[in-house]
């Protein structure tokens, strides 16, 4: 019986492929255990979620497919608190106090400045949520006129397969 040997090249392949896999796993479960820290501690939480979720989905169909529920939930749920204009002023008012706030940690509190950061970095991304433009994404996105893309996660779970 002739011993099904591979080419050094075959090898060197899947070699490249595994590694590549392995360290999209390693970084993206790292980036979204930050983000699930980042629930509970100081810092833009969904956000740090959805960077994991989206490195994560560059190798796994069932990533991709969380990464659009995430997206979906989250835009819901900030469109539901802009609809209004007590809600924008709300959400303007808080930003604005976890930039000033960030900042002055910052400035002030020289062994917490990580968390400073984190603060500040979140109220910046919450007043980006009040732009024009943004406002049109998240208005598209909560409505689920957005177009979920499920053929590329379907196509990579058959490549995979």
């Amino acid at each position: 019986m002739p011993l099904d040997l591979h080419s050094p090249v075959d090898l060197l392949r899947w070699i490249a492929r595994n590694t590549r896999r392995l360290v999209v796993t390693l970084a993206g479960f790292a980036v979204l255990g930050a983000g699930l820290a980042m629930l509970v501690l100081p810092g833009p939480g969904v956000l740090i979620i959805v960077v994991g979720l989206a490195v994560l989905a560059t190798e796994f169909a069932w990533a991709e497919r969380a990464l659009d529920r995430t997206a979906t939930t989250a835009a819901t749920a900030t469109s539901k608190v802009t609809s209004s204009r007590s809600g924008k002023l709300a959400l303007a008012a808080s930003a604005v106090s976890m930039v000033a706030g960030g900042a002055l940690v910052i400035a002030l509190v020289g062994q917490h400045r990580l968390i400073g950061v984190g603060v500040l970095v979140a109220g910046l991304i919450a007043l980006a949520t009040l732009l024009p433009r943004v406002q049109g994404w998240v208005g598209q996105r909560a409505s689920g006129t957005a177009g979920l893309q499920a053929a590329p996660a379907v196509q990579r779970e058959e490549e995979l397969a």
